[in-house]
């Protein structure tokens, strides 16, 4: 390592490190890759960072002490550098590894940042506890099951983000699929009905065909057509605050009101 905060740490891979593929994990895997993780040894076990970008600078050959490349040309080549985000500690322990949320020891400059094995990435991704809601599977880790505890999940404000196309309404359509099915199969064997209430404002249209085959899902819409299953949007008047009316009376630069005498 070469520069490290409370929120980045920069890593200069060494000329030997693998270029695509290593195969000193037991595996062989792709290395380096953005989201990839990597572990630096620390006091309390293992420094867990998360690739958040790759770079390569231009820089003179490498000498190696106690080498000396009789006839070699001293031309620019290629260092590789890369940006991790520290996400949480490994420990060992005596069932295997538990990773932990947070640093608390941090390491220095000069360290050495080595891969996960197959079994420490797997204590990486199914950490956590309350674990019930299967959302996917992860490519990190040999397809290995991505589960959450929805408590904490939606106990908290939660984003989702992501550029046009990469699938936001769809993961948030699975999440909130994938935790009424999997409080449905553990309220069945206690034979308690589900109770649970999700408000989804749709102006693009998008989620309607998502829960169609909902019974309980009611779909509202302003303009309603004869077939399509929907049902009209009624807001009270009671239910306006004072700004909404003042700005649904307010007459627009282009409105002329008409005066009865």
């Amino acid at each position: 390592m070469e520069f490290i905060s409370p929120d980045r740490i920069e890593v200069q891979l060494d000329i030997e490190s693998p270029d695509s593929v290593a195969l000193n994990t037991g595996t062989p895997r792709n290395f380096p890759r953005i989201n990839g993780y990597v572990m630096i040894p620390v006091d309390l076990g293992f420094v867990v960072g998360q690739v958040s970008w790759i770079t390569i600078q231009r820089s003179p050959y490498p000498k190696r002490s106690g080498f000396q490349d009789f006839g070699l040309i001293d031309l620019p080549f290629p260092l590789r550098k890369m940006e991790l985000q520290p996400v949480g500690t490994l420990i060992a322990s005596e069932k295997g590894y538990k990773f932990k949320r947070g640093l608390e020891t941090f390491p220095s400059v000069g360290d050495i940042v080595i891969l996960p094995t197959e079994t420490q990435l797997k204590s990486i991704i199914e950490s956590g506890e309350n674990r019930r809601v299967y959302i996917g599977n992860s490519p990190l880790v040999g397809n290995a099951k991505v589960m959450i505890d929805p408590d904490r999940l939606f106990g908290r404000h939660l984003a989702v983000l992501g550029n046009t196309g990469s699938g936001k309404s769809c993961s948030v359509a699975g999440l909130i699929r994938w935790s009424l099915e999997s409080a449905s199969i553990s309220k069945t064997k206690k034979d308690i009905p589900v109770n649970s209430r999700f408000i989804v404002l749709d102006p693009n249209g998008e989620y309607s065909k998502a829960f169609a085959d909902k019974k309980e899902a009611n779909i509202y819409s302003v303009n309603i057509e004869d077939g399509d299953g929907r049902k009209q949007l009624e807001v009270p008047l009671w239910f306006w605050n004072t700004d909404e009316w003042c700005g649904f009376t307010k007459a627009s630069p282009k409105t002329h009101p008409s005066y009865m005498r």
